[in-house]
């Protein structure tokens, strides 16, 4: 199966899964994606407010290198408790990461994988003041903790690369 093809299989599958869920399970996951979707946002918030944006662009992307395993099932229950479409890969563009473009990321920052959102270089490291790579310490230990609560809420190891969940 190519990577197109498993895509496909493995977002439907999590669509069903979500669908199937007991009415209770399922409001209480979608609390928890909420949060999880929150606190993305203020994970690249916080970076991106630190100018990260003008060093990304003259590094190319380097970290965003053979990204297309850090798509996880949770981050496609995000869109599908949004009713919002995922991003459409282009797994033609190897080794870049098939979810990116030459404008960066295409997907909004509170559906990004776990992965890009704690992950930051030296060079953006160095940007941070003491107080933000603090702040981002904690917004990163409160995500780890409610991805894991999700996972156990859910039955299910969510965080699990999604192109590796239908093999």
């Amino acid at each position: 199966m190519n990577d197109q093809a498993a895509w496909e299989q493995a977002v439907a599958t999590a669509g069903e899964w979500y669908s199937n869920l007991p009415s209770a399970a399922r409001a209480e996951l979608d609390g928890l994606l909420e949060e999880i979707m929150q606190l993305k946002e203020r994970l690249v918030g916080l970076v991106t407010s630190s100018g990260s944006a003008t060093t990304c662009r003259t590094c190319g992307g380097e970290c965003c290198l053979l990204g297309k395993y850090h798509v996880s099932v949770l981050d496609v229950l995000a869109y599908r408790k949004t009713g919002v479409e995922p991003v459409s890969p282009d797994f033609s563009a190897g080794p870049a990461c098939p979810y990116s473009d030459v404008s960066g990321c295409r997907m909004p920052p509170r559906y990004r994988p776990v992965t890009c959102v704690i992950f930051n270089c030296q060079l953006i490291e160095d940007r941070l003041t003491t107080v933000d790579r603090e702040m981002l310490l904690e917004y990163e230990k409160r995500l780890r903790g409610t991805v894991n609560q999700a996972g156990h809420t859910s039955g299910i190891r969510l965080d699990r690369p999604l192109l590796l969940s239908c093999s």
